[in-house]
C-alpha cells in the first residue's frame, strides 16, 4: 500500500521560494538586509539592529532612519521577494510585522503597497493597523487586494513620519492551499496532491545532517521543535548543506499537515548525530534520541501528553498519525573508521534509536540506511533488527534502463525502500 510517494527536501529554494507560500525574502533581516533596499534614493537610511530585539530567538532587526518625510513624500524600504513577488488581480494578501519605534518622537502609519516589476506602478495598497509604540513590540497587520498582476512585483513598506522605525517578521502571504495558515502555494502543493502519494519523506536528505563549518556542527541541521509555533517565535538556521537560509517556516507542522491533506503517510527522517564532516559522540546521544521520541509524541500524542498537548495549542487537535521513521540520512557507507562519510558508527547509533523507538512506539515502522554510494548492491552489514532499508541511486540514464527489473528476484527478508534516486549522473 506504500509503493509511491514523495521525498521533500529543502533544497534550491524547494521551501523557502518555493512551496511555502511566503513572498518575503528574509523577512526577519537573519540574512542581513539581503532582499531589502530603500524605497527612494534619500530621505531613509537602513541599518542592523542587534539589541532590545522582538524575542530571545530573533537576532536582528530592521533599523529604519527617515528623514525628510511628509504626506506626500513618504520613505521607506521595499523587498523583491524571491526574484519577484507574484501579485495576482483580485486575490488578497495577508501582511503581517512587528514594529517598535525610537523614543525620537516617531509617532505614525505604515503604509503597504504593492508594486508592478516597472518599480513604479502601485496595483494595491493598505494602511497597517496596530499601535507603534516606543516601550515595546507589536504586531500591524493589512490585507492588501491587487488591482493588476504581474509575476515580478515588489512590497513596499512607507511612512510619512520621521525618526527611527525597527520592523522585524515582515511577512506577506497570498492564499494558500486549503486555506491552511502559514501554507503551501496552491499551484504547488495541488501538483503534488495530485501524484496522489502513499507517503511523504521529510525534511531531506542532507538537509537533516548539517555540515561542520567554524566549529559549528549540529547546530545547522534540521532540528524540529525550532519549526514549531508562531513564526516569529522560529529562529531559523543555515541551511549549510545547501548554501542559503532557512525560516524554518517551512516546519514540523508544516510537513505534516501537507501529508495529512494529501492522504499520506508521515516519514520523517531524524538526525543520527552524524553529519557532513563531524559526528556527535556516542555518549552524547541520548538528546537525539530523546528529540525523537519527542517528534512522536508531538505528532502522535493526545492532550495528556506534552508534546501532544503542545501541538493542540499548535491548532491541530487530531494526531497526525506519524507512521515512519527513517533513522539517519546516507550514514552506512564504506570507511566506517572515518566521520568524513558521515557514517562513524552508525550500526550502533542506529540500534540505539530503534530500540528506544520500538519500546515506546512499536507500532512505528523504521528504516535504516545502506550504502548510498560505492556499490550497485547495498546490504545490511550487521546482526541488529531492521525493518526497511533506504536505497539510493545517483547513476546513468543507461544505468536505470539496464536496471529495470533489479527488483525482479530481490530478496524479501528485508523491505526495501527506495528513497532517492536520479538519472544525473553523465550521459
Amino acid at each position: 500500500p506504500y509503493q509511491y510517494g514523495l521525498f521533500f527536501e529543502e533544497i534550491n529554494h524547494a521551501g523557502d521560494g518555493g512551496l511555502y507560500a511566503e513572498l518575503v525574502r528574509n523577512r526577519s533581516f537573519e540574512e542581513g538586509l539581503d532582499g531589502w533596499s530603500k524605497a527612494t534614493t534619500v530621505g531613509a537610511s537602513m541599518t542592523l539592529k542587534t539589541d532590545g530585539l522582538l524575542n530571545d530567538v530573533q537576532r536582528q532587526a530592521l533599523d529604519l532612519y527617515v528623514t525628510s518625510a511628509s504626506t506626500d513624500r513618504m520613505r521607506g524600504v521595499k523587498n523583491e521577494g524571491f526574484w519577484g513577488m507574484s501579485f495576482v488581480e483580485g486575490e488578497t494578501y495577508t501582511l503581517t510585522c512587528w514594529a517598535k519605534a525610537n523614543n525620537d518622537g516617531f509617532t505614525g502609519n505604515v503604509v503597504a503597497r504593492l508594486l508592478q516589476s516597472d518599480g513604479k506602478t502601485v496595483i494595491g495598497e493598505a494602511t497597517l493597523e496596530g499601535t507603534i509604540e516606543t516601550t515595546k513590540w507589536n504586531k500591524l497587520t493589512a490585507t492588501i487586494k491587487a488591482t493588476g498582476t504581474d509575476a515580478g512585483g515588489q512590497l513596499l513598506l512607507l511612512t510619512s513620519n520621521n525618526g527611527h522605525l525597527y520592523l522585524d517578521v515582515v511577512s506577506l502571504f497570498p492564499k494558500t492551499w486549503n486555506d491552511r495558515p502559514n501554507g503551501l502555494r496552491p499551484d504547488l502543493a495541488q501538483l503534488l496532491a495530485d501524484t496522489k502519494p502513499a507517503f511523504l519523506r521529510f525534511p531531506g536528505g542532507c538537509y537533516v545532517e548539517g555540515e561542520a563549518y567554524e566549529g559549528n556542527t549540529i547546530e545547522n541541521a534540521f532540528r524540529w521543535k525550532n519549526t514549531i509555533g508562531p513564526i516569529e517565535q522560529r529562529p531559523g538556521h543555515l541551511n549549510r548543506n545547501w548554501r542559503y537560509w532557512s525560516t524554518d517556516g517551512l516546519g514540523f507542522d508544516e510537513y505534516l499537515q501537507l501529508a495529512e491533506d494529501m492522504g499520506a503517510a508521515p516519514m520523517f527522517v531524524v538526525n543520527v548525530g552524524l553529519g557532513h564532516g563531524f559526528y556527535v559522540p556516542m555518549e552524547d546521544l541520548d538528546t537525539l534520541v530523546q528529540n525523537t521520541l519527542d517528534a512522536i509524541e508531538y505528532a502522535n500524542g493526545d492532550g495528556s501528553t506534552y508534546w501532544g498537548a503542545q501541538r493542540i495549542k499548535n491548532g491541530h487537535v487530531a494526531p497526525y498519525n506519524l507512521k515512519f521513521i527513517e533513522i539517519g540520512n546516507e550514514n552506512y557507507n564504506f570507511n566506517m573508521g572515518s566521520n568524513s562519510d558521515q557514517s562513524y558508527e552508525y550500526p550502533e547509533r542506529y540500534y540505539k534509536f530503534y530500540q528506544a523507538i520500538k519500546e515506546k512506539y512499536p507500532d512505528i515502522i523504521t528504516i535504516g540506511n545502506v550504502e548510498a554510494w560505492g556499490t550497485d548492491n547495498p546490504t545490511w552489514r550487521n546482526e541488529y533488527p531492521v525493518e526497511l532499508v533506504d536505497e539510493h541511486y545517483y547513476r546513468t540514464s543507461a544505468w536505470m534502463r539496464d536496471n529495470y527489473h533489479k527488483y525482479d528476484n530481490y530478496s524479501r527478508n528485508i523491505g526495501v525502500y527506495v528513497g532517492e534516486y536520479a538519472a544525473n549522473s553523465g550521459d
